[in-house]
């Protein structure tokens, strides 16, 4: 599976769900996951914004190796998204 430059990947649990859901294949094309990827960029400001969304199954996308290197860019969450994602989470957590 992919690296990601030392920033933190997505758990086991989460792969698997995403790999289980999108049925072992890309989601852009008819090829094998290889790699997994964040829809809303890993960076520090993210983590600091969405905490629980950043590294959840929500935020993340298998994809094949071409994909992931020529075609990420299409897989992509708002920044509103990305916050509605974010309450519903910390709604869960908090119970």
């Amino acid at each position: 599976m992919g690296g990601d430059m030392g920033r933190k990947t997505f758990d086991k649990d989460t792969r698997d769900a995403v790999f289980n859901a999108q049925h072992g294949y890309c989601r852009l094309c008819p090829r094998p996951i290889v790699d997994f990827h964040h829809k809303m960029s890993n960076t520090k400001s993210a983590k600091q914004l969405f905490p629980c969304f950043i590294h959840s199954v929500f935020n993340c996308v298998g994809l094949c190796r071409g994909c992931h290197d020529d075609r990420k860019s299409e897989i992509k969450v708002t920044h509103d998204e990305a916050m509605m994602y974010e309450q519903q989470l910390k709604d869960i957590l908090e119970g």
